[in-house]
């Protein structure tokens, strides 16, 4: 019997319709260029993709697509991209040195770890010639760290420079190669694992100043940097606060076809590099200014894998800038991190949360109603202005509507 994934995206489609499952319509074409990305494709789920205007990076303006079904994620970007815009931009720095991959060997007796050290250098010369290419675009192993432990373990850790990709399957083939290559060595009795690591490594930093005018005086930037600090010591604070700073980086991420998860476990374990779970940013006021800064592990590409198989992602790269590199591309995530961050401080010292955060939301309650696309602008409008947004506010706005345009018709 054929196997699922063995059949061709139609005749999944069908199986499934035969099992009584109701698929929405979509392009054939469409259908089978998502068949080409991933593994059982039946159809596709689509987000939109919403624009940052004028994020101010090293003194050069950015259009940045993010997506996401959260509206409010882009207009606080875009908010705190206008802040910064106010106050000369962000500076932001990129160290892309490369990541880590870990090859683990068993060995036995007679292993020498010194003889190991010796042959390291050839093995690096050997891998960077197999994988000419990625040398050829300025990229390639720079070095190998051996811990041998106590028990029967030699760890090696091997640093790759991807040059402008993501690097991932690269990566994991030059670990394999490596690896193959060191099984015979004396003293090692078999490879237990070679896998690359999604620990942190290639880290951009972003940084702001403000003055304490553009978000309301100085009472409220001490308020932002109350916050900040509660951050640094109550887990539930700094959950929440990273949570808003990733709003931004994964919107992002997905514009650009790049590894959210990847990037969001990197960025826990580096939430906890001071032996505690802690804020991502710091916010602190000196001399009437409002200082922000983020550092944050963007391993991310601009080029290869379904970056560059993907149309949709090549117009986000379009509104970016068609020649934009990963350093760059890590610059502008980490200021969006940072500007999502500051909006979120700044309502939460001020106004509060949830008021602007259900103002956005109420567009997709009304989207729901059975309505015509009058009567939804109107229950938006009578929404905002109660500041009423449950789905039954809604429901009880459109029953009055309704009632008086009947009333003025009698």
């Amino acid at each position: 019997m054929t196997k699922f994934y063995e059949l061709s995206p139609e005749k999944r489609r069908a199986l499934l319709s035969q099992e009584g499952i109701e698929l929405d319509e979509i392009e054939p074409t469409v259908l089978h260029e998502l068949d080409q990305l991933s593994e059982n494709v039946i159809g596709q789920l689509r987000l939109p993709v919403g624009v940052v205007q004028n994020l101010l990076v090293n003194n050069k303006s950015y259009l940045v697509p993010m997506v996401t079904e959260e509206p409010s994620v882009v207009a606080a970007a875009n908010h705190g991209a206008n802040l910064f815009a106010q106050n000369h931009g962000v500076k932001a720095h990129s160290q892309r040195d490369g990541i880590y991959g870990q090859i683990v060997l068993q060995k036995n007796p007679g292993f020498v770890q010194a003889n190991l050290q010796r042959k390291l250098p050839n093995l690096i010369a050997k891998a960077n010639t197999k994988f000419h290419s990625l040398v050829a675009h300025g990229g390639g192993v720079r070095q190998i760290d051996v811990q041998e432990t106590t028990g029967q373990l030699v760890f090696l850790r091997v640093l790759v420079d991807p040059a402008e990709s993501m690097g991932a399957n690269r990566v994991n083939s030059i670990l394999e190669f490596m690896a193959n290559q060191l099984s015979s060595f004396p003293g090692i009795s078999c490879k237990l694992f070679a896998i690359l690591s999604n620990y942190p490594s290639q880290f951009t930093e972003a940084k702001a100043e403000l003055d304490v005018a553009t978000v309301g005086g100085v009472a409220t930037a001490k308020r932002i940097a109350l916050l900040s600090q509660i951050g640094e010591v109550d887990p539930y604070r700094a959950v929440t606060n990273n949570k808003g700073i990733m709003n931004g980086v994964d919107g992002v991420l997905l514009a650009t076809g790049n590894d959210v998860r990847a990037i969001e476990a990197a960025c826990g374990v580096w939430a906890n590099n001071k032996g505690h779970y802690h804020s991502l940013s710091k916010w602190t006021v000196e001399n009437d200014k409002l200082l922000g800064k983020i550092a944050l592990p963007l391993a991310i590409g601009t080029v290869g894998g379904s970056i560059s198989a993907r149309k949709d992602v090549q117009q986000n790269f379009r509104l970016l800038g068609k020649r934009i590199s990963s350093a760059e591309l890590a610059n502008v995530i980490a200021a969006i991190g940072l500007a999502n961050n500051l909006a979120a401080l700044l309502a939460i010292a001020t106004k509060g949360i949830q008021a602007g955060h259900m103002k956005l939301q109420a567009r997709n309650i009304v989207a729901n109603l059975e309505a015509t696309v009058e009567e939804k602008e109107q229950v938006k409008e009578r929404m905002s202005a109660a500041n009423k947004y449950s789905v039954s506010d809604a429901e009880c706005f459109l029953a009055k509507i309704r009632e008086e345009n009947n009333a003025s018709r009698n």
